[in-house]
C-alpha cells in the first residue's frame, strides 16, 4: 500500500466519524517549517497530528523535531504505517478523536 493510499484510507475513515482532515499532498507547495506531519485530524473531543510512513521508511530529522515539539506542547502525535489500518490502531486513534476515549498507543 502506498503512502497516499494510506492517507486516503485514514481520511475516508475519519470523515465517516465526522472528523475534519487536512493533508498537503505536495509539501513542496506548502509554506511552513519542513517536517510537518502529513495529516491534521480534528474531532469534537481532540485533535491529532499523524505522520504516515510506508512499512520500512524512517522519520526524517525534521519530522522528529515536529513530533517532539507537538508532544511537548501537549498535542497528540502518531506515527502510522499501513499495517495499522488492519491492526485496529488507526480506528482506535480515530475513535479517540470522535468520542473522547483514551487510546493506549501513542506515537
Amino acid at each position: 500500500m502506498t503512502h497516499d493510499e494510506v492517507v486516503a484510507e485514514i481520511q475516508r475513515r475519519a470523515r465517516e466519524l465526522g472528523i475534519l482532515t487536512h493533508y498537503c499532498h505536495q509539501a513542496k507547495h506548502c509554506t511552513a517549517d519542513r517536517g510537518m506531519p502529513d495529516l491534521v485530524l480534528v474531532g469534537p473531543h481532540r485533535a491529532a497530528f499523524v505522520e504516515v510512513k510506508t512499512e520500512w521508511a524512517q522519520m526524517k530529522p525534521e519530522q522528529t523535531t515536529w513530533m517532539h515539539a507537538l508532544t511537548a506542547a501537549g498535542q497528540l502525535h502518531y506515527l502510522v504505517r499501513p499495517a495499522d489500518l488492519d491492526g485496529g490502531r488507526v480506528d482506535g486513534i480515530l475513535e479517540s478523536l470522535a468520542y473522547g476515549h483514551d487510546v493506549l498507543f501513542r506515537m
